[in-house]
């Protein structure tokens, strides 16, 4: 179950960092307009992946396209057109704590947009803080925020400009229900227009609404990749190990899905 062709592709990468191999031979693409959820025991090298292909860690060997493009290869011009197209969420929120955050969020719209008008700007910002009930926090600086709130402010600021492809590392990390319910919507909604998305994450219950396709991974290698059908009806064993670990944490999924758990079906 290879995907060789998408929006992002990945040929025969190998990423090293230190003396760690956290990539070996990683060879994968992306679809566009789809879902994309890569699974794995901690340390396998899924935020590598996910980093890797967005452009921001350099792989050692191989390459990263982007469109038919070998990203790293690019002018700074051609490559800032691509991060126009793209933003990242970061498990940690990763805000600016010297800015307030409607300026967090409007960081993006001067880089990428610096024609538009200061009064769009920010009326743009202030109606995503009105989305998710932060607007009275415009002008406070990220450390007066919760956790929660942090991530809510990453995924606004990484929406504003309305890209056409979002990479998120562990969106749900550590948030109350309250907040994971509004990255929820917010996830959906990026799908319903099509955005192509491709995240790492632990949650269950966002794997099962979200993902279109599915990448097990373990010891920097992907084990299995395709439709959320195909790999759920995966007959390697390791993998199919690794989705009833993270998958069986909920019930809610369809009678195949719980007859692969139970462990009925072929194995090899």
């Amino acid at each position: 179950m290879s995907d060789m062709k998408g929006i992002v592709t990945l040929e025969s990468v190998r990423v090293v960092l230190g003396e760690y191999q956290a990539l070996r031979e990683v060879s994968i693409g992306f679809e566009e307009g789809k879902s994309t959820v890569i699974m794995g025991p901690s340390g396998c090298g899924k935020s590598t992946l996910l980093k890797t292909a967005a452009g921001l860690i350099p792989p050692d060997a191989g390459k990263v396209l982007y469109r038919g493009q070998e990203m790293f290869q690019l002018s700074d011009k051609a490559l800032l057109a691509i991060r126009r197209e793209n933003s990242f969420v970061f498990q940690d929120g990763a805000l600016w704590e010297n800015l307030s955050l409607a300026e967090n969020l409007a960081l993006p719209l001067r880089v990428h947009h610096p024609e538009m008008p200061a009064a769009e700007r920010n009326r743009k910002v202030i109606r995503a803080l009105e989305r998710v009930g932060l607007e009275d926090s415009a002008t406070d600086r990220p450390a007066s925020l919760s956790g929660g709130e942090r991530k809510i402010a990453s995924f606004l600021r990484a929406l504003i400009t309305e890209p056409a492809l979002v990479f998120l590392d562990e969106p749900t990390l550590s948030i109350d229900h309250v907040m994971m319910d509004k990255i929820n919507q917010m996830i959906r909604d990026m799908k319903s227009r099509g955005c192509t998305v491709i995240a790492v994450t632990h949650d269950a219950e966002l794997t099962s609404t979200l993902a279109d396709r599915l990448v097990i991974m373990d010891a920097g290698a992907v084990l299995e990749s395709g439709s959320f059908d195909e790999v759920k009806r995966t007959k390697n064993t390791h993998a199919r190990s690794i989705l009833a670990k993270v998958l069986g944490e909920i019930s809610s999924y369809d009678t195949d899905l719980l007859q692969l758990l139970d462990g009925e079906g072929d194995s090899n």
